[in-house]
């Protein structure tokens, strides 16, 4: 998995991807499949991203907000 930038409509964008690539993987192997498994992993670590940056993005949003 690549490293991705810290950009919110991206990272939803590769979260939404990859919950439809385990979801394929799910019903083509089953959910206890290694592949299946890795991909849920992935997709673990990036809603971990997801959430880690979600205060960040709130922050520059107020902060934009009042400068403008």
């Amino acid at each position: 998995m690549k490293v991705i930038e810290p950009d919110p409509s991206r990272l939803a964008a590769r979260i939404n991807k990859k919950k439809q690539e385990m979801i394929a993987l799910g019903l083509k192997y089953g959910l206890t499949d290694r592949r299946t498994v890795k991909c849920s992993q992935q997709l673990d670590t990036l809603l971990n991203l997801h959430h880690s940056l979600r205060p960040l993005y709130l922050t520059s949003f107020i902060f934009f907000y009042f400068l403008a």
